[in-house]
Parts: C-alpha cells; sequence; structure tokens
C-alpha cells in the first residue's frame, strides 16, 4: 500500500511515514499520480488532524501545492468537516502570510475564508481573520469575503471578520460552561487561567483545553466521559446564540439557563386521550410541544435532538429528532379517539425502558434526561399509584446501577381546565417521596401560550425559565 493510500484512510503514523521518507526523502511534498493530490492535502480533506501534524513535523510544506493549484488550507476550508477548526489552526502555525489567500480556478478563485464563511464555520473565520486573511479579494462571481459574509445574514459569521471586536471574551464563555456543569462557584475564580494556561486563545484552543477540564471534573465525568466532545461543540454552538439578535435565550441572564437545559436529554411526553378535543387543548399542546423543541435544540450538536412520545398513539422512537422532525410527526396527528390515560404505565414503557433503563444496565446513559410531560386529567386504565410508582422507581433503579437519582428529572404541567387534573397535579406535588426530582408547573401551561403567543421573546423567557426551574435543584 502506498503512503498516500495510508493517508486517505487515516492509517499515516509516524512509523509509516519514516518508513516512507527512508526510501523517498521528498514523499512529503511530492502529489499522488492519479488524484495530484500531496499528502498533506489528502490528510486535509479526510479530516485528519493527526496526520496533519505528523507530516508538518516531517517537514511537509503548508503551502504546498496540489496539480490543480489548491493548497492544503483551501481544501481543508472548502472539504473537511468534522475537524476543520483544528486542521486549519495546525496548517495556519506553518503557512507563509503571503499564502493564506491563495486560490485556484477549481475553486471558482474562492479562498479559504471563503469557504469558511460558505460553511458558517465560526473559528476558522476567525482563524484566517487573524493570520490576514483578505476581505478584499474577488471570487470569480464578483464577491469577496466581506460581501459573502454579509449576504449570509448570519451575525456570528459576520463578527467573527472582526475578532477583536466580538463582545464576549472567550474567557467569559468558559466561566459560563464551567458555572453551568455544577461547580462551586467559588471555585471558579481563575478558572480561565486553568482552562485557557493565563493565554488568550481562539476558540479552537479554548475547546481543545475544555476537553481536559471535563476530564478532571468528576460530575462531567460521569455523564461525558465517552462523548467529551458533546460539551464543547455545544459551547461552541452557544457563541452563536449570543450573536442572534432574534432571541434573548443568548444573552448573559439566560445563556446560562439555556446551556444547563440543554446538556439534558429532553423528552416530551404528551397526552393524547380523548379529552384533548375539547378546548383547543390538542392545538395549543402541538404549539407548546413545536416551542419547546425549538428552544433546546438551538444549541444541540449536530445529530443530537429531542424524543417525543405520546400516552396511546405509537410514532418514531427516535430520541434525537430535530425541531422539523418534530414538526413532521406532531402537525398530521389527532388525539387518539377513545384513547385513555394510563400515562404512569406508559411512562414505564415509553421512556423510562428504552431511554434509561436499558441504557443503565449496560452504562450507556450519556446524558441526564428532563421528562416534560403535559396532561389533561387524571391516570386511568391502570393503578391510581402507577404514575408515581413509575418516578419511584426509576430513582431507585438509578442509585442501585450507580447513577444520581437527580440523573433523571420529570415536569408536569396541566393542559385544559379539568379541576381533576388540578387535584391530581396537587397531590404530585404534596408527595414528598418523589418531590427531588418531580417539578409541577405553577400555571396551566395552554394558558400562559395564549398570554405569551404575539411575544415570541417574552414566550421563550418563560419557557427557559420554567425548564431549568425542572433541574436548577440538581444544579444547585
Amino acid at each position: 500500500m502506498t503512503a498516500f493510500e495510508y493517508a486517505r484512510r487515516g492509517q499515516l503514523d509516524r512509523k509509516r511515514l519514516d518508513s516512507y521518507i527512508k526510501d523517498n526523502p521528498n514523499i512529503v511534498n511530492e502529489q499522488e499520480p492519479t488524484s495530484g493530490l500531496t499528502l498533506l492535502a489528502i490528510a486535509a480533506v479526510g479530516d485528519f488532524p493527526e496526520e496533519i501534524e505528523t507530516l508538518l513535523r516531517r517537514d511537509a510544506k503548508a503551502d504546498e501545492l496540489s496539480r490543480s493549484g489548491e493548497t492544503p488550507l483551501l481544501l481543508a476550508t472548502w472539504k473537511a468537516t468534522r475537524e476543520r477548526p483544528r486542521i486549519v489552526q495546525l496548517l495556519l502555525k506553518k503557512t507563509p502570510s503571503s499564502s493564506i489567500d491563495v486560490t485556484c480556478p477549481i475553486a471558482s478563485n474562492k479562498t479559504p475564508l471563503m469557504y469558511a464563511i460558505e460553511n458558517r464555520d465560526i473559528d476558522s473565520i476567525r482563524m484566517l481573520r487573524r493570520a490576514g486573511a483578505s476581505l478584499d479579494i474577488p471570487n470569480d462571481e464578483g464577491h469577496n469575503a466581506k460581501e459573502m459574509a454579509e449576504n449570509t445574514k448570519d451575525p456570528a459569521v459576520i463578527r467573527a471578520l472582526d475578532p477583536e471586536k466580538e463582545k464576549w471574551g472567550l474567557s467569559k464563555l468558559a466561566d459560563i460552561v464551567v458555572q453551568v456543569v455544577g461547580l462551586d462557584p467559588e471555585l471558579d475564580q481563575g478558572i480561565d487561567e486553568y482552562v485557557n494556561d493565563g493565554e488568550q486563545v481562539n476558540t479552537a484552543e479554548f475547546l481543545e483545553n475544555i476537553d481536559d477540564y471535563v476530564t478532571a471534573n468528576p460530575v462531567l465525568e460521569c455523564f461525558f466521559k465517552d462523548d467529551k466532545k458533546f460539551i464543547q461543540d455545544l459551547a461552541q454552538k452557544a457563541t452563536g446564540l449570543k450573536d442572534d439578535p432574534n432571541t434573548d435565550l443568548g444573552k448573559e441572564d439566560y445563556l446560562p439557563k439555556t446551556i444547563k437545559v440543554s446538556l439534558h436529554q429532553q423528552v416530551i411526553y404528551c397526552d393524547d386521550s380523548s379529552s384533548m378535543k375539547h378546548e383547543g387543548r390538542w392545538g395549543n399542546q402541538k404549539d407548546l410541544v413545536n416551542r419547546i423543541a425549538k428552544i433546546t435544540t438551538r444549541i444541540l450538536p449536530e445529530g443530537e435532538g429531542v424524543a417525543l412520545r405520546f400516552i396511546n398513539q405509537d410514532i418514531d422512537n427516535s430520541s434525537n429528532l430535530t425541531l422539523q422532525g418534530i414538526g413532521g410527526i406532531i402537525e398530521p396527528m389527532s388525539w387518539q379517539r377513545g384513547g385513555r390515560t394510563p400515562i404512569g404505565t406508559n411512562l414505564r414503557s415509553k421512556i423510562l425502558e428504552p431511554l434509561v433503563y436499558s441504557k443503565i444496565r449496560d452504562k450507556s446513559l450519556k446524558r441526564p434526561l428532563l421528562i416534560t410531560i403535559t396532561t389533561d386529567g387524571i391516570p386511568s386504565s391502570e393503578p391510581d399509584s402507577a404514575f408515581v410508582d413509575a418516578i419511584s422507581e426509576c430513582g431507585k433503579k438509578l442509585e442501585d446501577a450507580e447513577y444520581p437519582r437527580e440523573s433523571v428529572k420529570f415536569m408536569i404541567g396541566q393542559i385544559g381546565t379539568s379541576s381533576d387534573a388540578t387535584k391530581f397535579l396537587e397531590s404530585l406535588r404534596d408527595n414528598v417521596d418523589i418531590a427531588p426530582v418531580v417539578f409541577i408547573t405553577s400555571e396551566r401551561l395552554d394558558e400562559k401560550l395564549k398570554d405569551l403567543h404575539d411575544n415570541d421573546r417574552e414566550l421563550e423567557r418563560w419557557l427557559i425559565e420554567t425548564l431549568f426551574s425542572s433541574i436548577k435543584e440538581t444544579e444547585a
């Protein structure tokens, strides 16, 4: 197998590379006969930062052109995906300033900065601008980087063109991320020095250092030991939310709460019994579900989402539905004709067993859960104690598996004016056995939704405050 083939598989380690260099000292800068790409170019396209580091240490030229005139930096911003910021960071350290804007006809003469803008890669945009990437060079369509950024209408992209003027320093974001994961605030003094070693760093470096901090934090280690990148990606998306002028969720008072809520796997458990046909309850519940999904998916990493379940009807059992996926399921649905309310029985079978118990058995529960439950009545077609028993059983199973009982919390709210539903929720509120993990909303959800329906900002603030209230005892 050739060095180029190993590079394409992400398997060109130091030992293999050295053996090829021994036979051909120029291999690190040669082009593959078939593709015309250099080894660095192949590693950049393949999303292999470790290979990039290995090649640069063996004197591969960071600005060596491939056959069609592409630099590794151009290809990284153009074609890399998961590891793009890290690869850009590595290449910029070795790329001469005169080569940062190098492009070619096959790329429509778009510069690396232009591709970073097209991909909405805020980290890479910042790094390229700090390295001196031009805003004024036109591409084949006559547009320069500044115009392309403005055309995105994305405030985060536009602001990243001038990283020195961005409102919050990364140290502020570090403080927020550290605080929201449950640390004692007194331990946060000097956290910027701990995370960033006392230096001003770019976002890619910050995220890399946060990974070390996660490892050192037993609270995070419990849930993110196999997926530390989750918090890194969450923090990265939070930088975009704070720059969004269309929402208050990114403001300093609400961003920490939004992050805390988003750290929890959201599960929305809806009442679809026949009584939901009254008072517009079904339509109000649909609206509420969409609103909750919208705010709880804003900063989730790619591939993550929310779970949606109904008491009676079976739907897509994914736990990672997108906002669009939620809408596609719920819009054509209606309440179940003749549907009853076995809310506890199906809480256990549809949510707790597949999303909690099956995972704690093999230690694969990666995130705490917040289960939002909406109902317009009282349990039926099951023992009176079934709902409380299911919640109590959940806590016991978690503790038996050596997870904190608060790993799964429940927020329960009323839809409609049923006095029976009000009495049922009052009985739950007064139950001291489940009180540590259950939060009963003080207001009828549909009534509050109606009051704030025409004020999106205030509605989002109320929802995030309500969701946060469900978990704040754990997080305090």
